[in-house]
């Protein structure tokens, strides 16, 4: 299924104490072996975005030297050029953005102007414990950008074994659900979906009789749910469904390591009408810890709070 046919990938071509670097750092790596991989399986375009987050005054400074003397823009150029050459190598549509701005500020506003379908951009490490940081662009991107965003951590292979679905049961959770088994589809993975189920209203109004009752009603109209949007797809593989009574940020990381979980597709916003706004506590929490890379998507109708004025 062709689901992603304008892509846009953000670029850190920043190294240490370097604007730019002729050497991609891990995670841009990774960005871009993903994004080359998904537009040549989906026919799409490709554009790398990199973003010289600098203060006003050496903004003008680099300015006032251009055509003079090579500057940071120059070498950043350059370096996307290869990017671009390298996506026209393998019949990929490319071409390359080099902006001043804040990163996340930059990609959102693109988005707005082209309607790119997806972003997808790479995650810093901490590997001192299982999992990666999402660093301020990707915890911007994953509250304010409209469309699909994929944070991208670096694995061996463009192949995927096991992908997680976080299903709400809501409308944002059945967007999720799409993206996931069209993700299944694409790389004859085994998909994964989680439903967690917390009773907390229920539980100081109801006897447990009745409690258990509507315990079991709900799980039941909770698997008929996902069981006709299953019916949708046809996967390689039968999706194994998982109904829990944890609360959703533990069970979503037992899951994934329990699974082996290398993709986690799910909703970041509960609502229509929240401009930029998480679901809350347990997104919160969840993504710092996260070990896995994450295809994060918006309710339709979200409207990102940054404009193109």
């Amino acid at each position: 299924m062709k689901r992603f046919t304008n892509i846009l990938v953000g670029v850190d071509l920043s190294k240490g104490g370097a604007l730019v670097s002729k050497k991609l750092a891990k995670p841009s790596r990774e960005a871009v072996e993903r994004a080359l991989w998904l537009a040549k399986l989906n026919s799409a375009r490709l554009l790398f975005m990199y973003s010289l987050d600098v203060s006003a005054k050496t903004q003008h400074l680099i300015q006032e030297n251009q055509g003079s003397e090579p500057t940071v823009v120059d070498h950043a150029e350059v370096v996307m050029r290869r990017l671009v050459e390298r996506a026209n190598q393998e019949g990929i549509e490319a071409d390359f953005r080099v902006e001043f701005g804040r990163s996340w500020v930059n990609i959102i506003r693109q988005v707005l102007r082209n309607a790119h379908d997806l972003v997808l951009v790479g995650t810093r490490h901490v590997s001192a414990v299982k999992s990666f940081l999402v660093g301020s662009t990707g915890i911007k991107l994953l509250r304010k950008c409209p469309c699909p965003v994929w944070l991208a951590q670096p694995q061996p292979d463009r192949q995927m074994a096991s992908i997680l679905v976080a299903h709400d049961l809501g409308p944002v959770g059945d967007l999720a659900m799409q993206l996931g088994c069209s993700m299944a589809q694409l790389h004859d993975a085994q998909l994964h979906v989680l439903h967690a189920a917390e009773y907390s209203e229920y539980n100081t109004i109801l006897p447990q009789r009745i409690l258990a009752e509507k315990a079991d009603e709900y799980r039941q109209q909770a698997e008929e749910h996902i069981a006709a949007q299953l019916d949708n797809f046809d996967l390689s593989l039968p999706a194994q469904v998982h109904f829990v009574t944890k609360p959703p940020d533990v069970a979503i990381l037992h899951h994934i390591e329990c699974q082996r979980v290398e993709l986690l597709v799910m909703g970041t916003v509960a609502r229509v009408g929240i401009s930029g706004m998480f679901t809350g506590n347990t997104a919160e929490r969840l993504l710092p810890q996260i070990p896995c890379s994450v295809l994060a998507v918006k309710p339709t109708g979200f409207k990102s709070p940054v404009t193109l004025k």
